[in-house]
């Protein structure tokens, strides 16, 4: 599962990768693209205006003629009007082509000539108007030559900016082909890596869509074996104490009956069948315990922890007085729970905590709170490192275990003393406390060293 997912995600930070890299160089193919079109535009423009230029000078020319002939002002009035556009039309041309220094220097020179031709003008009409004469006069040939002299320098800029519009339309062609062609394989590879990445999402989806009805069946199968389990528990637990209680009520019985009869051995050996007959009753019933305890039905509600702690205590006063115990305890928080459960919790807890102490030195148990990260808790889910945790921690001075022993506690039936040990025990407190963590969505951990103390931390998750 892991694997076909690693590979998903490779396969589509590769494919985004091409993607990216594809729109990269489509984009910069379109701003170039945009570049070239932005140029010949450039260029049409110059050209339009030299065009403009040289249409201005030959209407010049034909005015001055007409003028020459007729001597009719209108004639006159229309050439100063033309004469009057040549400067704007240079000067704007004159700014179009300030990046291409050839060109730039080339409308110098036609506003050079178009200053020249504009003198030669002004001084032929005054020699017109002065000598009343249809001869032309010197100002008018020299005009002509200066008029020569500019359109043939408009025709150069023209013919080198047809040369650069012709060479920019190319390219603008060149890559308006690249820039469609660059789309369109962008959007056949997105395509094919769409589909792919689709497929093996749907594949994908199929697989956990048949593991979820294979969880399903045999969550059902679960439930209907724990079920089955919780049945035979409590019937067995039913059907084998009833044989227990008659073992115990006969014996006594029998011992009653033939207390005359009976030597010392056999007394003894009767007492040892009642012993192991109640034991056997004890453990029927702590299994019963353990097997409530698996049922999703529990109640939960706001439960306060130092009441609970009281209640304990106060149910086992005897033990505590009897081993002059020391409960000291700071202040616990609320948490949303089962009280009967949490009662069962920290009873089993301060019972061990008493029962396991050292001989001669008075128990001393602490029983303490803090909010905390679930760092300690990386070992059963790293993702519980990032929940907060109320941990409560209950801590002795008894006999303590061997840490590398811990994990043995909490399994059912597992004693870390033997059977004629002075320590009572039947390897199944630990197990129900575990029990009951779990109930809540918490943790117990243990530790312990051999005749210095256990330590016992249980992490209730805090509700965000």
């Amino acid at each position: 599962m892991k694997r076909r997912l690693r590979f998903i995600i490779i396969a589509f930070s590769i494919s985004f990768a091409i993607m990216a890299i594809l729109s990269l160089f489509s984009l910069k193919e379109f701003d170039t693209l945009i570049s070239y079109s932005n140029q010949v535009d450039h260029s049409q423009k110059v050209i339009s205006q030299l065009y403009k230029l040289e249409g201005e000078i030959k209407d010049i020319d034909k005015t001055e003629r007409g003028y020459m002939l007729t001597h009719d002002t209108i004639y006159l009035n229309s050439m100063y009007r033309h004469m009057d556009s040549l400067y704007p039309i240079a000067d704007r041309i004159k700014l179009l082509v300030k990046d291409n220094a050839s060109q730039k220097e080339s409308i110098i020179l036609v506003k050079t000539f178009l200053a020249e031709r504009i003198s030669y003008i002004r001084n032929n009409v005054s020699y017109l108007d002065s000598a009343h004469s249809m001869v032309p006069s010197s100002f008018y040939y020299d005009g002509r030559e200066a008029m020569k002299k500019c359109m043939q320098r408009l025709r150069g800029m023209q013919a080198e900016e047809d040369k650069l519009l012709a060479e920019r339309a190319d390219s603008k062609k060149l890559y308006e082909q690249i820039t469609a062609d660059t789309l369109k394989y962008l959007l056949i590879i997105f395509s094919v890596i769409t589909i792919a990445i689709f497929i093996l999402m749907v594949r994908e989806l199929k697989k956990r869509i048949s593991y979820q009805r294979q969880l399903q069946v045999k969550v059902v199968d679960l439930q209907r074996s724990h079920t089955e389990l919780e049945q035979i528990a409590y019937a067995a637990s039913h059907d084998l104490q009833e044989p227990l209680r008659k073992i115990q009520v006969f014996s006594n019985r029998l011992v009653y009956l033939k207390k005359d009869e009976l030597d010392n051995e056999s007394k003894v050996t009767m007492e040892k069948v009642n012993d192991a007959a109640g034991r056997m009753q004890e453990l029927i019933e702590d299994l019963v315990n353990l097997t409530s305890l698996t049922k999703e039905d529990t109640k939960k509600e706001t439960v306060d922890l130092n009441m609970v702690l009281r209640n304990v205590m106060s149910d086992l006063d005897t033990k505590i007085e009897e081993k002059n115990a020391v409960i000291n305890s700071k202040d616990l928080p609320k948490i949303k729970g089962s009280l009967e459960q949490l009662n069962i919790l920290f009873k089993s807890l301060l019972d061990n905590a008493i029962k396991f102490s050292k001989d001669g030195l008075p128990p001393e148990i602490l029983v303490f709170s803090d909010l905390v990260p679930g760092d300690e808790l990386t070992d059963i889910n790293k993702n519980l490192a990032k929940r907060r945790f109320y941990r409560i921690t209950v801590s002795d001075n008894g006999i303590g275990f061997d840490n590398k022993f811990a994990y043995k506690l909490f399994r059912i039936f597992q004693r870390l003393h033997n059977q004629q040990s002075q320590y009572e025990g039947k390897g199944i407190g630990l197990a129900i406390c575990q029990r009951i963590m779990t109930n809540h969505e918490g943790h117990i951990l243990a530790h312990g060293h051999s005749e210095v103390g256990a330590t016992f931390k249980l992490f209730f998750p805090v509700e965000e």
